[in-house]
């Protein structure tokens, strides 16, 4: 069923995100280390492994989830991203757990510029959502233009994050929403998966597709 190996089926990836909201999920930390271990230079591992201590040190907001909690998300994001490339790029990691620093801490971009480099926050810029505008449809036309001029790191950790919120998108009570949400996968993230990452592009369209099929998970 063209399943990469870092993920499992459908269900029992829901199971662990639906488990994770009130404990630190132990999948996600094994995805982290595993990813760890797929880095051979030593020198790239010291700043993926710095990267990490600074992304979990930083104190974020996210309704009805902790701090350590929440982290457990960019965790995922960053080991995927990691792992679902056979070339080694830090940089899928480090934007991976960096993501959604900009929206949900107090994080300034110049210091985020300062300790990584002007590459990643741009990248963290571009991938942070404006919640005010996020349904307007020009909004996301220019949203996505401007991740589809970032670098490769800047897409696949797009395509990612939304394939790791998928697995709990039923848990929204708003058809409407939810509706909303999946129009703008298939019109933005699932061409750019077919694109820049084709090896996760089967299982995110029938992630997507039964996400649709299955609707509030209640």
């Amino acid at each position: 069923m063209n399943t990469p190996d870092y993920l499992k089926d459908i269900k029992t990836e829901r199971q662990f995100r639906l488990d994770g909201r009130t404990i630190a999920d132990p999948n996600a930390i094994a995805l982290w280390k595993r990813a760890l271990n797929s880095i051979q230079d030593k020198e790239d591992l010291g700043l993926l492994s710095s990267a990490f201590d600074f992304a979990n040190k930083i104190e974020y907001r996210h309704m009805g989830m902790s701090s350590e909690i929440y982290f457990m998300h960019p965790m995922r994001t960053a080991a995927f991203a990691l792992l679902c490339e056979e070339r080694e790029n830090i940089d899928f990691g480090i934007v991976g757990l960096l993501h959604n620093v900009f929206e949900l801490s107090d994080m300034p971009p110049e210091v985020l510029a300062s300790v990584f480099n002007e590459s990643i926050s741009n990248q963290i810029l571009a991938l942070t959502v404006d919640r005010n505008r996020q349904w307007d449809l020009a909004y996301k036309e220019d949203y996505y233009d401007g991740i589809n001029s970032n670098p490769l790191s800047c897409r696949v950790v797009k395509i990612l994050d939304k394939l790791d919120n998928l697995f709990v998108l039923g848990l929204n009570p708003d058809e409407i929403t939810r509706e909303k949400y999946l129009a703008e996968i298939r019109t933005h993230i699932l061409p750019m998966a077919a694109r820049d990452l084709p090896s996760v592009f089967p299982y995110l369209s029938r992630l997507v597709d039964e996400c649709e099929s299955t609707g509030f998970l209640g």
